[in-house]
């Protein structure tokens, strides 16, 4: 009962208690936006590493045609477009260690760059500048896009976004357009799959 008989607080004293739970409410505002700042910022960096392996893995699930590459020690090229940080994971995840028997040649590529003398090509952009590019890739690549729909029309594997999860979409009629020859492991593992009309 002794708290009824406090004294009321002067209203100086309650302003300066106003202004400093004020004060921290906003640091805790910051604080947390800090947080969230960094949060998405490892989010993303986790996801360049999830599509940065992928890349590596994709050719033990895919069958090129036969010429496609020199000799059974020739490397996998893979070339990179527009997205500098996929890039820069898998040229560090291809450093020292080959695939099914390949040295793995990560290349970054620039939006005018010839599209030739690849076997697997990951672009990143918008659906236009996605389908600009893909109307220039040769025959035999594997190509991987990475935008905002699904499956862009005409990319044989694709990534997107889905529960804030790296989801891979895959076309066999892109893929039959490229006479690759994808595998039953991969298509399975697939969210999306476009099959032959």
């Amino acid at each position: 009962m002794g708290h009824l008989n406090a004294p009321p607080l002067q209203p100086r004293w309650r302003r300066a208690v106003l202004a400093r739970l004020r004060r921290l409410a906003v640091l805790l505002l910051l604080a947390g936006a800090g947080v969230a700042t960094a949060q998405t910022a490892r989010d993303r960096a986790s996801d360049t590493l999830i599509k940065a392996a992928f890349l590596h893995k994709f050719a033990s699930f895919v069958e090129w045609p036969e010429g496609s590459f020199a000799s059974t020690t020739s490397p996998l090229r893979i070339g990179v477009l527009g997205d500098d940080d996929v890039f820069r994971d898998l040229a560090d995840t291809s450093r020292d260690r080959d695939r099914d028997g390949r040295p793995v040649q990560a290349l970054r590529l620039a939006p005018g760059d010839a599209l030739n003398g690849y076997h697997i090509l990951y672009m990143k952009g918008s659906n236009a500048r996605l389908a600009e590019w893909l109307a220039r890739v040769p025959e035999a690549v594997l190509t991987v896009t990475d935008s905002d729909g699904a499956l862009p029309r005409g990319g044989v594997i694709s990534f997107f976004l889905e529960d804030g999860r790296v989801r891979l979409g895959a076309s066999v009629e892109a893929a039959t357009r490229q006479r690759l020859r994808l595998s039953p492991r991969l298509l399975s593992a697939a969210r999306i799959v476009q099959a032959i009309p």
